[in-house]
């Protein structure tokens, strides 16, 4: 992976609340990260479940006729888990604490930043 993708997960993580994002393959392999101190993250259980949770997404869509996925928000206590397709092999998934983040902001840099991963992968 380039350095660009380095610089462009630097730039997501300085958005308030952003604690960690992955660039991972759809065979369920971390590409390119960056995590925030003081997060301990499973990077490899990550990444294989979150190829399901694509899939999953995914299937869903194709049975109630919708298409794909456009990006797939899941919400926990305290936490966002932000996934999006960058086209191709490879999808950027970002972790951020509820508490000091705002959803439209993390949509917003995701999709304003995914051309900038894309090509540089």
């Amino acid at each position: 992976m380039s350095t660009a993708v380095g610089r462009v997960l630097t730039d997501i993580m300085r958005v308030p609340g952003v604690t960690a994002t992955f660039i991972v393959s759809k065979e369920g392999f971390i590409v390119e990260k960056a995590i925030g101190g003081g997060v301990n993250i499973d990077e490899d259980a990550v990444a294989a479940m979150i190829t399901t949770v694509y899939g999953s997404t995914t299937q869903l869509g194709e049975e109630l006729n919708l298409g794909e996925p456009e990006m797939i928000t899941l919400e926990f206590p305290g936490y966002y888990v932000l996934l999006n397709d960058l086209g191709g092999e490879h999808m950027i998934i970002v972790l951020a604490e509820k508490a000091k983040a705002v959803l439209g902001r993390l949509r917003y840099e995701i999709k304003k930043q995914s051309p900038r991963i894309r090509q540089s992968i």
